[in-house]
């Protein structure tokens, strides 16, 4: 469950990436 969960972020705006990923 690693490819899945960054595609997902990385198609998300990096604003919640940002916030969840800091």
């Amino acid at each position: 469950l690693g490819i899945i969960f960054f595609a997902i972020f990385f198609r998300e705006p990096p604003k919640i990436k940002t916030k969840e990923k800091k």
